[in-house]
């Protein structure tokens, strides 16, 4: 026998570490298929003569990554957070990603050696997969929202004096 005192575990915490570890799994899994597609246009751009379609599956695929790698990062981060803290880490990671994807395509958009159409096609396949397989996965773990009544001041009041 333990001499440390058991701690009893409540069912609303079990509910949230069973909805973090399927939100976990659910972007890994994203992650690998986006990464997964995003190098097969890599590849098939690689079989084209022109090497600007290589380079511009590759720059793609590098901003599939810069879409889905925060959101993996936030599903770890998520627990140690208050909820207002992680609505505003995932709104400032939406942010800066897009601001990421927008400056990259301003910078490349004139160069001779990168195809626009393959960018667009590998963030298409790589970035659009990684979410659809997220809200998949997401909507298929179907957590339930489990909020607790907010008690009114009078309540709070009676409970406080001891009533």
């Amino acid at each position: 026998m333990s001499s440390q005192p058991e701690t009893p575990v409540s069912p609303r915490k079990v509910r949230r570490a069973a909805g973090d570890r399927a939100m976990q799994r659910a972007t890994l899994l994203a992650l690998v298929v986006g990464a997964a597609l995003a190098a097969v246009v890599v590849v098939i751009a690689a079989s084209r003569p022109e090497p600007a379609a290589f380079w511009g599956a590759l720059v793609g695929s590098a901003l599939t990554l810069v879409m889905v790698l925060p959101t993996v990062g936030i599903t770890f981060l998520g627990k140690r957070l208050t909820p207002v803290s992680m609505a505003a880490t995932v709104l400032g990671s939406w942010a800066v990603k897009m601001f990421i994807v927008i400056l990259v395509l301003i910078a490349v958009r004139d160069l001779e050696s990168i195809s626009m159409p393959w960018i667009g096609l590998a963030l298409l396949v790589g970035a659009v997969s990684a979410v659809l397989v997220e809200a998949v996965l997401l909507a298929r773990a179907r957590q339930p929202l489990d909020v607790e009544p907010h008690q009114s001041a009078e309540e709070e009041q009676g409970t406080a004096s001891g009533a």
